[in-house]
C-alpha cells in the first residue's frame, strides 16, 4: 500500500520547473504592478497592457532576457491554443447571433495575422542584422 504521507523525503521541484515558476512570477508581478498603476493613476489602458509596457521597458534597460522569464514565457506559448478554444467554442453556440458579424470578424483576423506577419519579419529581420554585426 503506498502512502505518500508516510515517505521519509519529500518530492522536490526539479530545476527546471522552479525557473519556469520564476518565469511565471515574473509576468505575474509585471502584470500586478499595471493594474496597481492603472488603479492608483485611473490610467485608460488595462493593466496587463500597462505590465506588459512596463516589463519590455525592464528588459530593454536589461538588455537581455532572464532564463527563468525565458522558460515561463515560452510555457504560456506553448499553451496558448488553449486560451483560443473557449472564444472558439463561444462562437459556435451563439450562432444566429453572430452571423450578421463575419464580414467583420474576418477582416479584423485577416488584417491582424498579415500586420503580425509584417512586424515579426521585420523585427527579425533587424534582430539578426542587428547580431550578425554584434558577432
Amino acid at each position: 500500500l503506498y502512502q505518500p504521507w508516510a515517505c521519509s523525503h519529500r518530492r522536490r521541484p526539479a530545476l527546471g520547473q522552479a525557473v519556469m515558476l520564476a518565469g511565471f512570477f515574473t509576468l505575474f508581478a509585471f502584470q500586478l504592478l499595471g493594474e496597481a498603476l492603472q488603479r492608483g493613476l485611473g490610467l485608460p489602458l488595462p493593466g496587463p497592457v500597462i505590465g506588459m509596457l512596463l516589463l519590455f521597458l525592464f528588459l530593454m534597460l536589461k538588455g537581455d532576457v532572464p532564463d527563468d522569464l525565458e522558460q515561463g514565457s515560452q510555457r504560456l506559448i506553448n499553451l496558448l491554443p488553449l486560451l483560443l478554444m473557449v472564444p472558439a467554442a463561444g462562437m459556435f453556440f451563439l450562432g444566429a447571433g453572430f452571423a450578421d458579424q463575419w464580414p467583420g470578424f474576418i477582416a479584423a483576423i485577416s488584417l491582424g495575422t498579415l500586420a503580425t506577419l509584417i512586424f515579426s519579419g521585420l523585427l527579425l529581420k533587424a534582430l539578426s542584422r542587428k547580431r550578425a554585426r554584434h558577432d
